[in-house]
Formats: structure tokens, sequence, C-alpha cells
């Protein structure tokens, strides 16, 4: 459940931290053999002191060696604890977590990532600084494998990602949200929850009300941090259909989005449209041809712009920004069209 709070609440209150905070790290996991161990060992070599860090690992019930190699792990860290969850999905994994934490501020870190040796002294700096609510940084995406290395390069592109600052950003300032996001504690006191009825778009969504209650986020490029995505295009494909239905659902709920969240579904539904109305009008198959060329051709100059920064081809990377636009424009309306459904069967 969410937890109404009153507009502008958070911007009234004193966000201070006592000088050297503990900070809680929530790692919600599911099957993250391959990558939990290095995570951890970036966690263990923060420049801000392990002792200063307590690390809760929120599993979805593992079924490989995830929960033996957490629990096995030679922790140099305040605490680092084994958080079970049932539910199994990415908001009652955080909730979980959360559950059990008591840092005076509190990070979010995916289990596909590892962090820069600063990460959290920067993000406890920033906080302190900055007097947000909320502090990242922008997330470098590393490839794996001829696909692997397409997919970074296509989410770290705007044309793949649209005005997601934190992908590419190289200077600070308010935006409206951050990956791996450092919180003052107050914010889980306000906000509250996360929002277990919509899975896919937990940060996004608690972004959006910590905003919504008056509180600020800031981006700074000296937080720095690693993400490792899919490796594969149907992998990816089910990802950000994912996240479009999230998006949708919440769209339909009436939270506010921005304006990349409706780009995607545009296309996949204008394009068709055209294409239906270009049957019996010239200016629709006009209409489609110009922007099916500057779809294609924008595309791949940003795709070979992108692909030029990690060695990946630039011919995949146009494919998987393609994969990423239609999956979640297809996804968005998906989750709007479900909600609005279960709306009216109420």
């Amino acid at each position: 459940m969410t937890t109404p709070v009153a507009p502008g609440f958070l911007g009234e209150i004193p966000l201070e931290l006592p000088a050297r905070p503990l900070v809680s790290i929530v790692i919600p996991c599911l099957n993250e053999e391959g990558y939990i161990v290095a995570l951890l060992d970036s966690l263990a070599a923060q420049d801000y002191g392990a002792d200063g860090i307590e690390v809760l690992v929120s599993d979805g019930g593992s079924t490989d060696r995830t929960r033996e190699l957490v629990r096995d792990y030679d922790s140099p860290f305040a605490r680092l604890e084994l958080v079970d969850n049932p539910r199994r999905i990415t908001v009652a994994g955080l909730n979980e977590g959360m559950a059990a934490a008591r840092g005076d501020c509190w990070i979010i870190i995916g289990a596909h990532s590892k962090v820069r040796g600063d990460f959290v002294r920067e993000s406890v700096e920033a906080l302190k600084r900055t007097g947000a609510a909320c502090v990242g940084g922008p997330i470098e995406t590393i490839g794996d494998g001829t696909v692997g290395l397409a997919i970074a390069a296509a989410m770290s592109s705007p044309f793949g990602v649209g005005n997601a600052r934190f992908r590419y950003a190289e200077e600070e300032g308010e935006v409206d949200t951050v990956p791996f996001g450092c919180y003052h504690r107050a914010v889980w006191d306000v906000v509250g929850q996360f929002d277990e009825t919509v899975d896919g778009a937990d940060e996004d969504s608690y972004n959006q009300r910590l905003l919504d209650a008056g509180g600020k986020i800031w981006l700074t490029p000296a937080i720095r941090s690693s993400y490792y995505p899919r490796r594969t295009f149907k992998a990816l494909a089910k990802q950000y259909w994912e996240y479009g239905a999230a998006k949708g659902t919440l769209f339909q709920r009436g939270r506010p989005l921005q304006p990349r969240h409706f780009a995607p579904t545009a296309m996949v539904f204008g394009g068709p449209g055209l294409w239906v109305l270009g049957r019996i009008s010239k200016k629709a198959r006009l209409l489609l041809k110009l922007l099916a060329a500057v779809y294609i051709a924008g595309g791949m100059v940003m795709a070979s712009r992108a692909a030029a920064k990690n060695g990946a081809n630039p011919f995949l990377t146009f494919a998987a920004m393609a994969t990423m636009h239609a999956s979640y424009g297809a996804g968005f309306a998906a989750g709007w069209w479900r909600e609005r459904q279960s709306a009216l069967d109420i």
C-alpha cells in the first residue's frame, strides 16, 4: 500500500544527517549468482568505510547459488542480511529490505550492477550539500558480447532512452528520477512504501511521489555506477515491455508522466494507423514514408555515434533501439488497457 502525503511536506522539514550516517543498501535480487559477489565486493571496497554500511539482500527465492554466496560472504559491513521476498517481485523486495533497514539514509542498487569506490561517500556528501531528498548519478551501461554491446550502446543514447539524463548527463542539476538513488530516511517515513500493485516502475513511480511531496531529486556526475544489461533482444524486449506496461498502468491511474514515456506508444500505433489510412489517403502514405525515413536515418546516425563509443555494431545498436521503442510502446498500451478494464470491472 502507498501512503498519501501532503503536497510540499518534504520541502518543509529539515533533511539533516549525522556527521557519518549509517547507510542502508537494499539489493532486490533473484538468481544472481553471476553478479552478486562482484556487487558485494564493490560495496566492501567503498572509501566511505564498510563499517558505515549495512547491506540488505532481498531475495525472491533464488534457486541458484545466490543465497549461499550471500550467506558465506566474508562481510566487513556493519551488517549483511539476507531478507526473504516471498512475493518475488522487485517492489516487494524493496519493501522487505526497507522494513529491515536501520540507516540514516538508504540506497537501492540492482544486483546486475557494481559501483565505483567513492559511490557511497559521494552520495552522502551530495545529500548533505544539496539538501535534496534523493541524489544519484549517471549510470554506465556495460555490454557483454556482440548483442550485449549493442544493447548497452542503445541504452546510453538519447535516441534510445529519450531525456533520461542519468544515462548520459555530464552536468549536475535537478531531475525527475535517478538510478540507485540515495534517499534521506525521512523520505521513507513521509512517502511510505513502494507500490506493490505496479512492478516495473519502482524507482520512477516512487520518485514521482517524492516530488509530489515537495522533495527534490539531484543528479551529480560525481556519483558513478555501472549496470550490466540484458544479453539478448528477447530479454530486452521483455524488460521494456514490463517498463512500458508499468507506465501505462500509472498513466491510467492519473499519475503524471514525462513526454518520453509517450513517444514509443505514439510510434507503435501511429505507424500502423497511417498505413491503414494510407489505403485511401495519399497524404497519409507520404507522411508515413517521411516519418519512417526520418526514424531510420536519424536512428542510424545516433546508433552509429553510440556504437562508436563502446565498439558495438551500429546496425545491431539501431535494432536494439527499435526493440526498446516497440516493446515499451506496446507494453504501455497493454498496461493502460489492462488497468482501464480492471477499473471498469470494479
